[in-house]
C-alpha cells in the first residue's frame, strides 16, 4: 500500500497540475470507474463482486493479493461491455478523467479478442472505440490511441488480434500490445510472426515484459518481438547488460509504481525501482495502468513519486517532456506540446523563483 507522505511542494503541485502530458501506459478496461461499472453490469444483468453495496462496495474489492486476484476482477468488469454504446461511453469516460489532469494524449491498451469470444459482435465493438475516440477528441480535446494487446497465453487469438487492429488503423488503433502471466510455460517466441507482420503494416509493437518475470523477460521482448517501448520493464534493474542496452538505444519504458504495489511487486515506492532506472539514464514515463483499480491517477502518480523521492520541478518537466517524446504523436504536435510546456513553465516561473528565494 502507498504510505501517507508530507504535503507536496506547491510549486512542484502546480507543474504537476499544469503540465500538458501523455499517458502511454493505461488499459482501457481498467480505467472503468466503479459508478459506470455498476451501470454497465446492470444494463446487461452481470453480476460484479461487492456490487450490492453501490460503487463503494465494487471499490472495496481493489484490494488484490497478487496478479491472480487482479485478473480476476478486471474480467469480470470486462464481461460487462456487450454493445457498441459500452465501447464508446468508457471511451468518454477515460477522455473525462484525462483531461482533467491536463492530459492531451493517450495510447490505450485494450484486449480485443477478450471480447469477441464472449460473443461480442466484432464490427459494433470497433464502431463504439471509433465514436467513443471522436467524443473524445470533440469534447474533451484528448486525443486516444489504441493498442490492441495479445494475451500471452493465447496463441491462438494472436492473428486474429492482429486482424482487428488491421481494421482498427483508420480509427486510432497505432500499435500491437502484449500481456498476461510472463511465464517459462508460455514463451514469446511463437508470437514473433504476428509481431513482425504487425510492424511491416506499420503498427507498433509495444509489449509487457519485466513487471512479473526477470531480466530475460525484457530481452526476449526486444529480440523477439521488436519491442519499441516496454510496459513496466522494472526488473530491468537486476541485468546491468540490460540497463547499458536500454540506454544505449533509448528504448523506453513505461513505469506504474502504484500498480507494482497493487499487485505485491514491492512493499512501498521507497523500495520501488524507479529511482535507480532513473539514475542509470534509462528513458521512461509515468503511467497509471488501471487507475481506478489502484486507486490513482496519473498525476497522483507524479504527486506520489515526487514526495516519495523528494522530485522538484526540473525532474517534474523532464518526465512531462518524456511522456511526449516517447508517444508516437507526430513530430509537428510533438513541437507544438513542447513549446506549450514551455509556456507553462515560464508562467509559473514567478511562483517557483519566488519559492526558491523563500527558501534560501
Amino acid at each position: 500500500m502507498v504510505r501517507a507522505m508530507s504535503p507536496l511542494d506547491p510549486r512542484v503541485e502546480a507543474l504537476i497540475d499544469r503540465l500538458p502530458k501523455a499517458e502511454l501506459h493505461v488499459h482501457l478496461e481498467g480505467s472503468i470507474p466503479p459508478e459506470l461499472a455498476l451501470r454497465l453490469a446492470h444494463r446487461h444483468g452481470r453480476t460484479l463482486p461487492g456490487m450490492a453495496a453501490g460503487a463503494e462496495g465494487l471499490r472495496q474489492h481493489y484490494r488484490f493479493a497478487d496478479f491472480q486476484d487482479f485478473l480476476r476482477m478486471y474480467l469480470a468488469i470486462s464481461g460487462c461491455l456487450v454493445e457498441a454504446a459500452d465501447f464508446c461511453e468508457i471511451a468518454v469516460a477515460l477522455a473525462h478523467s484525462l483531461a482533467a489532469q491536463r492530459v492531451v494524449y493517450a495510447e490505450v491498451t485494450f484486449t480485443a479478442m477478450t471480447h469477441v469470444a464472449r460473443g461480442v459482435d466484432p464490427a459494433a465493438m470497433l464502431d463504439g472505440l471509433a465514436e467513443g475516440r471522436e467524443r473524445a477528441r470533440s469534447e474533451y480535446g484528448v486525443e486516444l490511441a489504441w493498442v490492441f494487446d495479445i494475451v500471452r497465453v493465447q496463441l491462438d487469438r494472436a492473428e486474429p488480434t492482429l486482424a482487428l487492429a488491421l481494421r482498427g488503423q483508420r480509427d486510432g488503433v497505432i500499435g500491437l500490445g502484449f500481456a498476461g502471466p510472463e511465464s517459462a510455460a508460455y514463451p514469446i517466441e511463437p508470437f514473433a510472426p504476428t509481431f513482425a507482420r504487425a510492424r511491416a503494416a506499420g503498427l507498433h509493437a509495444l509489449p509487457h515484459a519485466g513487471e512479473m518475470a526477470g531480466p530475460q523477460s525484457i530481452w526476449d521482448a526486444l529480440r523477439h518481438l521488436g519491442a519499441e517501448r516496454v510496459g513496466h520493464g522494472v526488473r530491468a534493474v537486476d541485468d546491468p547488460d540490460l540497463l547499458a542496452h536500454l540506454v544505449e538505444r533509448q528504448i523506453p519504458l513505461e513505469v506504474c509504481p502504484t500498480s507494482n504495489l497493487g499487485i505485491g511487486l514491492y512493499p512501498s515506492l521507497e523500495a520501488h525501482p524507479l529511482p535507480q532506472l532513473l539514475r542509470a539514464g534509462v528513458a521512461l514515463s509515468l503511467a497509471s495502468d488501471d487507475p481506478p483499480m489502484f486507486a490513482t491517477t496519473l498525476v497522483e502518480e507524479y504527486r506520489r513519486c515526487a514526495r516519495a523521492y523528494g522530485w522538484d520541478a526540473a525532474q517534474v518537466r523532464a518526465l512531462a517532456a518524456a511522456s511526449i517524446e516517447h508517444s508516437f504523436l507526430a513530430a509537428p504536435r510533438k513541437q507544438a506540446l513542447r513549446e506549450e510546456q514551455r509556456q507553462v513553465a515560464a508562467e509559473l516561473s514567478p511562483l517557483l523563483d519566488a519559492a526558491v528565494s523563500q527558501d534560501r
